[in-house]
């Protein structure tokens, strides 16, 4: 409610030095809105004072409010006025603001009695003793009376007729009457010194504003022009007199408060504005070519440290920008700047130093954070078979169905080529990937085939190789429609190192008399591992007949034989030593691991063509399995490839070297 105390004393303060008399006569005229108003609101006033006699804080005051008719009906009988219609809306809302006030004040009584009550009635007097001292002062002055706040306080009767004092104790009144001689003092002396002096000041603060906007262009306009024309620095030059000055800007029909303010801010702010854009044109002229040389420089370099980290980024370089960093003499020449001033050509070459770093180490950094995000991918395969791939569609991994028994979780993982090396006769052709199959059985149909394939448009010479310790080894691929596809065991994921890539070898020797053959993918994948070779005439001669000696050989290489290991020389008991030749050492190695015998006669002839039983005993002794029949391996081929053995007809044939390249293929093709 205390906001609502100020707006009394405003409103009583308003009554006041308005003289309105309360007397009208009966159908006076209606000529003065304000006075309308007045009376409306005085009226409000007085209702909702009585209204908020009878109400409570929990009641709002219009609950109490009369209708619109009534209050113009309240208007006419209390003033004994005329009702006029253009009039009807302004009595209307003035008087609904005097009851409100009234009702509220009336509330704000009643709740606050006691010294509280006195304590207000005590703020009461000063604020309004001292307002209407303030506003007596300007009249006062205005007026052309003297200072003299003595003889323009209110009679003390008349302050206890404006406030009804009468109603309150004598103790309560003559403490209002004191305190309201002195902030009538306070108020009337404060008011006069201001209506004195504020409109001086005001005139004052005027003229400084408006000669300090005039002196700034001035000074702006004179100071860029004495730069260029070569003049030094000197705001006096062309700074105008007073006399000039006052001519120009019509001063002498102001006040002279006025003229004298704006003298000084003009003069004032010429020569703030005078030195600063003389200063600046000289700044700008040394500054302007080297930032517009380092802007121009920065671009260019940026732009050329994003193409080299793409480069160096798909050459898998390291992030090193310094490696793309040129002489100052190469930018210059390179950008044509033997024109451009020596500023420029600095700046020039800072802002292509910083824009080059820039642009390349984050466009590397961004590249490598894209393929960090792009490169791991795990998806979950069902019973029923499925497909994964990356990303990008370089690698597809596709599972037949009923290769698992359970469903199983694959993940593809891109592998940094940091991680690898490799030797001069193989081209990298695509991504290295390690590929996991988690099988929670540990069981699978190892007849079934997982196929692997890539995106490749290269020639025969490309291949999908396989890691196995530590060694590069071709897998069977056949090429066709934009892919390079194998076919792998599902055995063959069960050990950690699954990690695969394509590679072109330019050595690889494409046979070409085993096109159509039906062991030419077994052959090919032998040669390309270096396991088999050719002849000299460019051909395999996949059905020539093997000899021991070649078969040993062979052994050797599939199984890795440390022939080097063999202190004693077994091989020198047999009579036919001296024709073993380049067979020596894996004779050596195969007869003292009891591979194989020699013949009755004490030799062993290593030339002569082995037979299917010779060979079914050398491996059942290698595999370290008894049961091992060459005839499964016959009916494998007979089965898959649709060609018939001559073991068939005799185990004392001969075997083809076709036949051994595939029987061994098959036994250790799931190491691979």
């Amino acid at each position: 409610m205390k906001g609502f105390k100020k707006i009394a004393i405003l409103i009583l303060f308003v009554l006041i030095i308005s003289n309105i008399s309360i007397v009208y006569g009966a159908n006076s005229a209606i000529d003065d809105l304000d006075i309308i108003k007045q009376k409306a609101f005085s009226l409000g006033l007085t209702d909702g004072k009585t209204e908020g006699a009878k109400g409570d804080k929990d009641t709002p005051y219009y609950r109490f409010l009369p209708r619109n008719e009534e209050i113009i009906n309240r208007f006419e009988e209390e003033y004994g006025l005329e009702y006029d219609e253009q009039y009807g809306k302004d009595i209307i809302e003035s008087y609904i603001q005097g009851f409100e006030i009234g009702y509220n004040l009336e509330i704000d009584r009643k709740d606050n009695k006691g010294d509280k009550q006195k304590e207000e009635k005590g703020d009461y007097a000063d604020d309004l003793a001292k307002t209407l001292g303030e506003l007596y002062g300007y009249r006062d002055f205005y007026d052309g009376k003297r200072s003299n706040w003595n003889r323009a306080i209110p009679s003390n009767k008349t302050i206890i007729d404006m406030y009804n004092l009468n109603n309150e104790t004598g103790e309560f009144r003559n403490s209002f009457l004191n305190n309201f001689r002195e902030k009538f003092k306070e108020g009337y002396e404060e008011g006069y010194k201001k209506a004195n002096f504020e409109p001086i000041k005001i005139s004052y603060e005027e003229g400084i504003e408006d000669g300090e906007y005039f002196g700034n262009i001035l000074g702006k306009i004179y100071g860029v022009k004495d730069y260029f024309d070569g003049k030094s620095l000197n705001y006096k030059r062309n700074l105008p007199s007073d006399t000039v000055i006052i001519r120009e800007y019509s001063l002498n029909r102001d006040s002279s408060e006025y003229r004298e303010g704006f003298l000084v801010g003009f003069k004032r702010e010429y020569e703030k504005s005078y030195n600063d854009n003389y200063r600046n044109m000289n700044l700008e002229k040394h500054k302007k070519s080297y930032e517009e040389g380092y802007e121009h420089g920065k671009t260019v370099g940026t732009k050329v440290g994003e193409t080299n980290a793409i480069m160096d980024y798909y050459l898998k370089l390291d992030n090193n920008w310094k490696r793309q960093d040129i002489s100052s003499y190469t930018i210059i020449k390179e950008n044509n700047l033997m024109l451009e001033s020596e500023k420029y050509r600095d700046g020039f070459i800072s802002g292509y130093k910083e824009g080059l770093m820039e642009g390349y180490t984050t466009t590397f950094q961004n590249l490598n954070i894209d393929t960090i995000s792009e490169k791991f991918i795990v998806d979950t395969i069902a019973i029923s078979g499925g497909e994964i791939s990356d990303s990008n569609n370089n690698i597809y991994l596709n599972i037949e169905k009923g290769t698992y028994y359970n469903p199983v979780v694959i993940s593809i993982d891109i592998l940094p080529d940091s991680f690898f090396s490799l030797t001069k006769p193989y081209i990298k052709g695509s991504e290295f990937f390690k590929i996991d199959i988690k099988n929670k059985s540990f069981e699978s149909d190892n007849n079934k085939n997982i196929e692997l394939k890539f995106e490749y448009y290269g020639d025969e010479k490309g291949g999908i190789y396989k890691l196995v310790d530590n060694k590069w080894f071709y897998l069977p691929s056949t090429i066709e429609e934009g892919f390079i596809t194998t076919k792998l065991k599902p055995k063959s994921f069960s050990k950690d190192e699954n990690i695969f890539v394509v590679l072109i070898d330019k050595n690889a020797t494409l046979f070409y008399d085993i096109r159509g053959h039906w062991a030419k993918d077994e052959i090919n994948t032998f040669a390309r591992r270096g396991i088999v070779s050719g002849y000299g005439d460019g051909t395999f001669k996949p059905n020539k007949n093997l000899s021991r000696g070649e078969f040993l050989s062979i052994l050797s290489k599939v199984y890795d034989w440390d022939t080097k290991s063999m202190s004693y020389d077994t091989a020198k008991k047999f009579k036919d030593y001296n024709t073993f030749k380049y067979y020596k050492d894996v004779i050596n190695y195969a007869v003292n691991k009891n591979y194989i015998q020699g013949y009755s006669d004490n030799t062993f002839k290593p030339n002569n063509p082995i037979t299917y039983k010779e060979v079914e005993t050398i491996m059942k002794r290698i595999t370290d399995n008894k049961n091992f029949r060459w005839y499964n391996t016959a009916a494998r081929i007979l089965y898959d490839k649709g060609y018939r053995c001559k073991s068939y007809n005799s185990m004392n044939n001969h075997i083809t070297r076709a036949e051994v390249v595939y029987m061994l293929y098959l036994i250790n093709e799931w190491k691979y």
